[in-house]
């Protein structure tokens, strides 16, 4: 087997939580993922916690600030600002979302970070809204519905599809844009 990288260790204990939830996150259960001992958790890790914080920070880089980089360094349109940030609603990892909120009810650490990102979010979306309908109170009020009925929309069930996904955001954004 070739040897492993804290990235391979991440990559594994991200794919432990979407499939098993917080409980799936232990070295010995990413270990054995991995089909090697717990001490190679140990040879990578000085504790649980530097595993979770890069955890933590591959989310938030991969689902948060590549988003927002690419959507402001590639639009000064509103327009296709806003499409850009649909798009990356739609196909965004829906498991990794929902089990990362889920973890945040047990682990402080986690919901820290969990409520961080939701203020970056919330506060780029708003930007977003408040730039289109002009107007401070309104964007602040059309952001926290977009950003809430996708998070809503993510825990639904059934779980939705991708289609199914993107229609709901469409339509939630059709109604919020209606007189923009």
């Amino acid at each position: 087997m070739p040897k492993l990288s804290k990235e391979n260790w991440v990559s594994a204990a991200i794919n432990q939580l979407k499939e098993f939830g917080p409980t799936g996150v232990s070295g010995e259960k990413i270990a054995r993922r991995l089909d090697v001992t717990r001490g190679s958790f140990y040879h990578h890790f000085n504790s649980m916690d530097e595993l979770i914080s890069l955890m933590l920070a591959f989310w938030e880089q991969t689902q948060t600030t590549d988003i927002l980089y690419r959507t402001n360094q590639q639009y000064d349109d509103l327009h296709r600002k806003m499409t850009t940030l649909l798009e990356s609603a739609w196909n965004t990892d829906a498991e990794l979302e929902i089990a990362m909120r889920q973890w945040a009810f047990s682990n402080e650490m986690v919901r820290t970070h969990v409520e961080r990102i939701d203020r970056v979010r919330l506060g780029f979306i708003t930007a977003v809204y408040t730039e289109l309908a002009q107007d401070d109170v309104k964007g602040r009020k059309l952001g926290k519905i977009a950003y809430y009925g996708l998070l809503g929309a993510l825990h639904a069930w059934p779980r939705f599809t991708k289609e199914q996904l993107k229609e709901t955001i469409l339509e939630i954004q059709a109604l919020l844009t209606e007189n923009s």
